[in-house]
């Protein structure tokens, strides 16, 4: 393993009945420290930015399929703004699509919800040893104070 890197290594609840409230100790503080590294915005403007790529990306692949083989215009006047898309629709398709990449990176430093954070950081062991993680459904309470159900 690398010096920098460091590996998650998920807790583990164990689970007694199909429906209980469970305390996880220092779960509030785990998620607030979590908070203050999550961008503000960054799930508005991500969506954003991908939805604005995306449809430029389609622009400029609609153009690659459906646009002429043959542009012609004046020497005097110059192209059109529609035709210089008819000329360079593979850049403006790269384009959209860096737009995208750039979109989803920012989208990915949001926060998530306590119940997605728990899911992600802890692993649900029912009494006899089964991984039960995908198969619960959490509500959370308050505090350090959830309550877990399997499904």
């Amino acid at each position: 393993m690398q010096a920098g890197s460091e590996e998650l290594v998920q807790k583990e609840i164990k689970l007694n009945a199909s429906a209980q409230d469970y305390e996880i100790p220092g779960f509030s503080r785990d998620y607030a420290a979590y908070l203050e590294s999550c961008d503000e915005g960054a799930g508005f403007f991500g969506g954003l930015v991908m939805a604005i790529g995306a449809m430029i990306a389609l622009l400029g692949l609609a153009t690659v399929v459906f646009g002429p083989e043959t542009i012609t215009y004046s020497r005097l006047t110059g192209p059109t703004f529609i035709q210089y898309i008819q000329m360079y629709p593979g850049p403006i398709f790269s384009v959209g699509g860096i737009l995208v990449a750039s979109g989803t990176h920012i989208y990915a430093k949001r926060a998530v919800t306590r119940e997605v954070f728990m899911l992600s950081r802890y692993k649900l062991i029912t009494g006899d040893g089964e991984d039960v993680s995908g198969k619960v459904q959490l509500r959370y309470l308050e505090g350090d104070n959830f309550n877990i159900s399997i499904q």
